[in-house]
C-alpha cells in the first residue's frame, strides 16, 4: 500500500476515521483503484450543503463522529431468510443474505437457473479487470462522493450475472447490524445482465441486532443489449438509522430498466440514481415512493443522461410528508449532443399531511441536441379540496374520503410493481405510517 497524503487538521473526525480505516485494509488486486478513490475523497472532501445536489441535506452530525467497521456476522440467533421477509414464505425466489456488506453464499446459491452468484472479493482475485470495469470510471461529482468512499473501503460484496430469462424474483436482503454507536458498513452489489436476459432484483435493507451502522451502499447495474431488468431498492431500517445509497445504471441498445426506490424507514435516507442510456433504444422507467414520517429526512437525487439517439426515460416520484419530516426529490435529465429523438418525462407530486412537514421538488433539464421531446412537472400541496368536496357530497365521511384520496395518490407508483407479493408487503408497511391506517387497509 502506497502512502496517502495525511489529512489536514481541518478535516472532519469522520473523514479522518475513514482514512484510518483505509490504512488498515489488506492490499488486494483492486489496490490501485481503491487508492485512487481514497485520494480523491481526501482531496475533495465529503459533500456539504454548499454542494448543489446536497443543498437540502445537512450531514454535519454524521461528520462529527469517528467510525469503526461494522461486524461481518450477525449476532447469535439472528438468521433472517432473505425471501420470506418481503415476499412471504410461499413465494418462489432466489435469495441471498448480505450482512453489513458481506455476502453469505452457500454452494447451492452459486447458480440458480440462469443466475450466477459470486463474492466480489473472491471474483476480484481471479478477474480483477471485470470488477474494476464495473466500478470505473470514478466520478468527482458531489452526488457521487460517497460512492467514491465506498469504492475505497468496501471489503466484499455481491456479484450477480444474469444469463437467461429468470421468472422468479431474486431477493438480496441486506441486514445492517452493529453492537454500538459509530459503526459503518459498505455494501456493494454489481448486477450484470447478459444480452437478451431478464430478471427482477429486489434489494431490501433491514436492521438487526442492537443498533444499525451508518450504511454507505453502492449498486451498479450493467444492462446488456435487449436485456430487461426490474430493480427494487427498499429502505426499511429503524428510526435511528442513517443510509446513503448510490445506484448507477449503464444501458446498452434496446435494454429496458424499470427501477423502484421505496423509502419506508430510517432517520436519514439519501439515495441517488445515475443512469446512462448509452445506445439507441435504451429505456429507463424510474419510480420513487418517498415517505416522510415523524422527523425523518429523505433525499432522492435522480439523473438520467441520454447519450444516444432514440432513447427514452421516465421519472415518476410520489412524496408524502407528515409530522416534522422533510422529503426532497431532485431530478435531472441531460440530453447530450447527438442524442436526437430522445424522449424524457419527469413527474413529481408531493402530498403534505402536516403543517410542519416540508417537500422540495426540483426537476431540471439540460439539453444539447435538437429534435428531442422533454417534459417535466412538479406539484406540492395538500389533498385536493375539490376532490374532497366531491367525495363528501356523495355521502362519505371526512376520514374515509381523505384516506381514499391518499391511497389513490400512492397508486401511481405501487400499481407498476410487477411482484404482487412485494407490492402487498410495501403497502402494508406504508399504510402503517399514515394517518387513519385502519381505514386505508379497507381499500387494499
Amino acid at each position: 500500500m502506497s502512502a496517502l497524503p495525511r489529512p489536514a487538521a481541518t478535516l472532519s473526525p469522520a473523514l479522518r476515521s475513514f482514512e484510518a480505516l483505509w490504512r488498515t485494509r489488506e492490499p488486494d488486486t483492486l489496490e490501485a483503484l481503491r487508492e485512487n478513490a481514497m485520494k480523491r475523497v481526501l482531496r475533495l472532501g465529503l459533500p456539504s450543503t454548499r454542494d448543489e445536489s446536497w443543498r437540502y441535506t445537512n450531514l454535519r452530525t454524521l461528520m462529527q463522529a469517528s467510525y469503526i467497521d461494522a461486524p461481518r456476522t450477525l449476532p447469535l440467533g439472528l438468521e433472517p431468510a432473505a425471501s420470506s421477509v418481503l415476499l412471504g414464505e410461499s413465494a418462489a425466489a432466489a435469495s441471498v443474505l448480505v450482512v453489513n456488506g458481506h455476502p453469505v453464499i452457500s454452494t447451492t446459491d452459486e447458480r440458480y437457473n440462469g443466475l450466477e452468484i459470486s463474492s466480489i472479493k473472491e471474483l476480484s482475485r481471479t478477474n480483477p479487470g471485470l470488477i474494476a470495469a464495473h466500478i470505473e470510471p470514478l466520478s468527482d461529482a458531489d452526488q457521487a462522493r460517497w460512492g467514491l468512499l465506498n469504492a475505497a473501503l468496501f471489503e466484499d460484496g455481491l456479484y450477480l450475472r444474469i444469463t437467461a430469462k429468470i421468472a422468479a424474483p431474486v431477493v438480496i436482503q441486506h441486514v445492517l447490524s452493529a453492537n454500538g454507536a459509530n459503526a459503518v458498513a459498505y455494501p456493494r452489489v454489481i448486477i450484470e445482465a447478459a444480452p437478451g436476459s431478464s430478471a427482477t432484483i429486489i434489494e431490501h435493507y433491514v436492521e438487526g441486532g442492537a443498533a444499525a451502522p451508518l450504511c454507505n451502499s453502492a449498486t451498479h447495474i450493467a444492462a446488456g443489449t435487449d436485456s430487461q431488468i426490474d430493480h427494487y431498492r427498499v429502505f426499511a431500517t429503524g428510526t435511528d438509522a442513517s443510509h446513503i445509497d448510490s445506484l448507477t445504471v449503464r444501458q446498452d441498445a434496446n435494454s429496458r430498466c424499470k427501477q423502484f426506490t421505496v423509502a419506508l424507514g430510517g432517520a436519514l435516507v439519501r439515495c441517488s440514481l445515475e443512469a446512462d442510456l448509452n445506445q439507441p433504444g435504451a429505456a429507463l422507467d424510474s419510480y420513487s415512493l418517498l415517505v416522510g414520517h415523524e422527523s425523518r429526512h429523505v433525499d432522492c437525487v435522480n439523473i438520467a443522461t441520454h447519450n444516444a439517439r432514440d432513447t427514452r426515460s421516465r421519472q415518476t416520484a410520489r412524496a408524502i410528508a407528515g409530522g416534522t419530516s422533510r422529503v426532497v426529490f431532485n431530478s435531472k435529465v441531460v440530453v447530450n449532443a447527438g442524442a436526437i429523438r430522445a424522449d424524457s418525462r419527469q413527474s413529481c407530486r408531493g402530498l403534505l399531511l402536516s403543517p410542519t412537514a416540508e417537500i422540495d421538488a426540483r426537476p431540471q433539464l439540460e439539453i444539447h441536441a435538437d429534435e428531442v421531446k422533454c417534459a417535466h412537472g412538479a406539484t406540492v400541496g395538500r389533498l385536493d379540496p375539490d376532490m374532497l368536496f366531491y367525495m363528501l357530497s356523495r355521502g362519505l365521511d371526512r376520514e374515509t374520503a381523505q384516506s381514499l384520496l391518499i391511497y389513490a395518490f400512492l397508486a401511481d407508483v405501487l400499481t407498476d410493481m410487477s411482484v404482487a407479493s412485494a407490492r402487498s408487503s410495501i403497502e402494508t408497511a406504508l399504510i402503517a405510517q399514515l394517518p387513519d391506517s385502519q381505514i386505508l387497509h379497507k381499500f387494499r
